[in-house]
C-alpha cells in the first residue's frame, strides 16, 4: 500500500484485518460490500476496540478530485495521526 516505512508503522498501530465479514468494532467501515476498502488497521488497547481510518486503504476514485469517501472518515475522526516520511521538518500549519 505504501512505503516500507510506512507498513512498518502500520504494523505498530494494529493488524491489518479483513474488513468483509469482520464482526468486531468497525469504526464507521463496511463489513458487508467492502465500499470502505477491503482491509484496514485494528487493535484493541486497554481494554478499548481501535479501528484506524487508513487514507492508503480507503478507496480512491480518480473521477471523484474531492475524496470525498476519503474525508468522511478521515475529517470527522477526533485524532488523527499523520506519517511523515524522511527527515524533513514539518509543523502544525503544513497540515492545514
Amino acid at each position: 500500500m505504501g512505503s516500507e516505512s510506512f507498513d512498518k508503522f502500520l504494523n505498530l498501530l494494529g493488524d491489518a484485518i479483513t474488513l468483509q465479514g469482520w464482526a468486531g468494532y468497525r469504526g464507521g467501515l463496511d463489513t458487508k460490500n467492502d465500499t470502505t476498502g477491503i482491509k484496514s488497521i485494528y487493535t484493541v488497547y486497554q481494554g478499548h476496540e481501535l479501528m484506524f481510518h487508513v487514507s492508503t486503504m480507503l478507496p480512491y476514485s480518480k473521477e471523484n478530485k474531492q475524496q470525498v469517501e476519503r474525508k468522511r472518515h478521515i475529517g470527522n475522526d477526533i485524532v488523527t495521526i499523520v506519517f511523515q516520511e524522511g527527515d524533513d521538518a514539518s509543523t502544525i500549519k503544513t497540515a492545514q
